[in-house]
């Protein structure tokens, strides 16, 4: 199930634009590769976690030194990683110089034919923003019963307590 919940954005190009409602990915929690492991070990795996895990770190080792060896890795259905790299332009070839100019490398993911659309096997499902979980969670902690979800503070009326 995806997890969206709906935010105004403007456009960015048409500062004078009115929003629009746009959908945004909220994950309901973090999976490290431990649970991750052991997710896969429960799809009737003959390995252990302990070994999946071992695996997966190795291939994250293996992978990161091919791709600073300049490989491009594929990985079937996973997808294709190679590097890409972030720089600044020089006023000519003869003066650039990758320690100046280099900024970051990224490792770039094509996505194979598994993930290529996932929209036809999604279900969607409405949740509340992240602000706006934090502000109910906010307003429990402090025993209050209403949530203003504008963000806004109301001064106290008639002797409540802010």
């Amino acid at each position: 199930m995806v997890n969206y919940s709906i935010v105004m954005r403007g456009n960015p190009m048409d500062a004078d634009a009115a929003k629009k409602a746009y959908a945004s990915a909220q994950y309901s929690e973090v999976m490290d590769i431990n649970r991750f492991a052991e997710h896969i070990a429960s799809h009737g795996c003959v390995y252990k976690r302990a070994d999946i895990v071992a695996i997966l770190t190795m291939a994250v080792d293996c992978m990161r030194e091919q791709l600073l060896a300049g490989q491009k890795i594929q990985l079937g259905d996973l997808g294709d990683f190679s590097v890409g790299i972030n720089s600044l332009g020089a006023e000519s070839a003869a003066e650039y110089n990758p320690v100046v100019h280099v900024r970051k490398l990224n490792v770039n993911w094509s996505a194979g034919p598994r993930f290529r659309n996932l929209l036809e096997d999604a279900v969607f499902n409405l949740v509340a923003t992240r602000k706006a979980a934090r502000l109910v969670v906010k307003a429990l902690k402090a025993g209050k019963t209403n949530v203003d979800l504008t963000g806004e503070e109301k001064e106290p009326e008639n002797g409540e307590q802010a």
